[in-house]
């Protein structure tokens, strides 16, 4: 058992409209609140979604899950830290939809997912410095404070600043010989202070946690749910040119499978969009550049 305690906390309220998506549009709102440890709960609905189960035998997820098709959350709830410095959710979902038999639910870790309207409450813990850790009893990632987790960081040397140690050098600096040698031999008690008071061994715990930390930061990691991509999908590439239906001509300076960043070629200006509420027409090809010109149209 592990318990941890925060005291101090924040409540926001987060709206996610109708296109965007889970897990990507939560996060990049966490980020700019700064809230990088925490819980979140929810009530919505959904237009489509993709969720797994972790199979403890295999210690791996299982096929992902496809519900196409609207859906309503019956139960939200995840939990926000931080992965390899970046933020990390675990969200878990029950979802409800009508189906040709009745009513149907499902359940399972919530993979991916495009909102129709969603309501959030994250309670976020601005005093509890939350990651995940690889755990080899179980196969899975769990929480952890940062101090505990790496104790080399920052977060940790409150704790350590009382060391036994301290206490000592009352019992060191205060004998009355050591008052009366100055006037034979200043020098000599000077130097035995700082010999008897260094305190050399607090620095040793975090050399031995370290190591236990590099242990951690060496195990493994699960492999996590990922979402499936048809083979045959267009899609542009950094580097191709795009025509927008909004933006006009613009050429894909990045992208992460999901959303791409464009730059207008008339004003420079940088836009960002999610592809999931575009229609993309099948490719031509410059026969001058030899680049691959896409047209991105309004998804009715």
């Amino acid at each position: 058992m592990n318990v941890l305690e925060a005291r101090r906390a924040r409540h926001l309220i987060i709206r996610l409209d109708r296109g965007e998506e889970l897990p990507a549009a939560l996060v990049r709102a966490l980020d700019e609140a700064e809230a990088r440890a925490g819980w979140i709960e929810g009530v919505g609905s959904l237009e489509k979604a993709e969720v797994a189960l972790f199979d403890q035998a295999s210690r791996t997820y299982a096929k992902t899950r496809v519900l196409d098709g609207p859906c309503d959350v019956v139960a939200l709830s995840g939990n926000i830290a931080l992965q390899q410095g970046e933020t990390s959710l675990r969200l878990s979902a029950t979802l409800a939809r009508e189906s040709g038999v009745g009513l149907q639910l499902a359940a399972g870790e919530l993979v991916w997912a495009r909102v129709y309207g969603l309501e959030l409450r994250v309670t976020a813990f601005d005093d509890l410095p939350l990651v995940r850790v690889f755990d080899d009893r179980t196969g899975t990632m769990q929480l952890a404070t940062q101090s505990s987790a790496l104790p080399a960081l920052a977060g940790e040397p409150p704790r350590l600043a009382p060391p036994v140690h301290a206490a000592e050098l009352p019992r060191a600096t205060p004998p009355a010989p050591a008052a009366e040698p100055p006037r034979a031999t200043p020098p000599a008690p000077v130097a035995e202070l700082p010999r008897a008071a260094p305190p050399a061994p607090a620095a040793e715990p975090p050399r031995a946690a370290s190591s236990g930390s590099a242990e951690l930061a060496a195990a493994p990691l699960p492999q996590r749910p990922t979402r499936p991509r048809q083979e045959d999908e267009p899609y542009p590439e950094v580097g191709d040119n795009v025509t927008h239906f909004h933006f006009g001509d613009c050429i894909v300076i990045s992208s992460d499978g999901e959303r791409i960043r464009l730059r207008q070629e008339r004003d420079g200006r940088v836009r960002e969009v999610s592809l999931t509420m575009l229609r993309i027409e099948p490719p031509t090809v410059d026969a001058t550049t030899g680049k691959k010109q896409f047209r991105l149209a309004r998804k009715n």
